[in-house]
């Protein structure tokens, strides 16, 4: 019996429920993303030289040994098995247990340029577990409204918000006693205390703007979003590896890791919001700002049903349910 555990605590964000917290390179904003790019130069009816094209692949894969050694084997981006196994644990407390031929259903897109080379990571966007006593399925979003959701047995579970797992918030937005320097001082983000190496996450789609030091920041990350909201990410261990300025990420992408760079008393992630360079409310109009206005149920329900239509494209196969329809006797 083979068993991939999936460790941590519940820290999503409830649909249904409010939690109690919820109360070395620049680019100019202006230049275009590559997919931009290619959308630009298609309707002008010429593509530069080096133009790219966002394509769409899906895998049926089964586990016989680790998520990992699976997915090498089938060819599918090897860091997705990180992601999925720090995302699933924080939707589910208890452990996932597989045995042997489990299967695990994906789709996730990539830009590729003409000569077929990759620009920027591949970006998950479904992940199904059809063979878990109630199926299990994350989608993540390829447009800039909605979150990060997981269903169980085709009903909506939670999505996603915070960009640390299983963070305590210490500090909000607003005007507080500095813990360093002391006196009070404006406080333009949200402070999520995790021990160093947790993994730090984009809360919405973007590019990557800037990677570097900044100061009193120490690492930082910053991801420019559609609406032109720009969020911060700080005091970082380290970045994620391959990641670059100019890569497009989506809601949930990992950044990189949380740290104590910078000017802090120990290992968190300060986390901001800026529209035009002023710092608003991560909770509050940043999110709203970010996203826009958010899905109905209704609309995350119509999200699952798109996301497993892309899989049946990709992979030649039907959706999950309609497979476990055809085993049951």
């Amino acid at each position: 019996m083979q068993r991939w555990w999936l460790l941590g605590l519940v820290g999503f964000y409830p649909l249904l429920a409010e939690a109690n917290w919820q109360t070395h390179l620049s680019l100019p904003p202006s230049e275009l993303s590559p997919v931009k790019l290619q959308a630009a130069s298609e309707q002008e009816g010429t593509l530069p030289l080096d133009s790219v094209d966002t394509l769409t692949f899906g895998r049926d894969v089964v586990i016989d040994t680790t998520l990992y050694e699976a997915l090498a084997a089938e060819g599918v981006p090897t860091r997705f098995a990180t992601k999925l196994e720090t995302l699933l644990s924080e939707f589910i407390a208890a452990p996932l247990e597989f045995s042997g031929s489990e299967r695990i259903q994906l789709v996730w897109e990539e830009d590729r340029r003409q000569d077929g080379a990759r620009v920027g990571p591949p970006r998950l966007s479904y992940a199904a577990l059809p063979d878990q006593a109630e199926p299990l399925e994350v989608i993540w979003p390829v447009t800039q409204k909605g979150d990060v959701a997981l269903f169980k047995s085709d009903t909506l579970l939670g999505t996603l918000r915070l960009p640390v797992l299983s963070a305590r918030l210490t500090s909000r937005f607003g005007n507080r006693r500095h813990p360093v320097y002391g006196g009070m001082r404006p406080h333009n983000g949200i402070d999520l205390a995790a021990p160093t190496g947790t993994p730090v996450i984009a809360t919405a789609p973007g590019r990557v703007f800037f990677m570097g030091r900044q100061g009193g920041y120490g690492q930082v990350i910053e991801v420019e979003h559609d609406t032109g909201a720009i969020s911060r990410y700080t005091h970082l261990s380290r970045f994620s590896p391959q990641l670059v300025v100019g890569d497009l990420v989506n809601a949930g992408e990992s950044l990189g890791e949380v740290g104590s760079s910078g000017v802090a008393t120990g290992p968190n992630l300060h986390y901001e919001v800026r529209v035009n360079n002023q710092p608003v409310d991560p909770l509050g109009q940043g999110q709203r700002i970010m996203l826009g206005e958010q899905p109905t149920q209704g609309e995350y329900q119509a999200s699952l049903y798109e996301a497993r239509d892309r899989l049946e494209q990709a992979i030649g196969t039907a959706s999950i349910y309609d497979l476990i329809s055809f085993n049951e006797p």
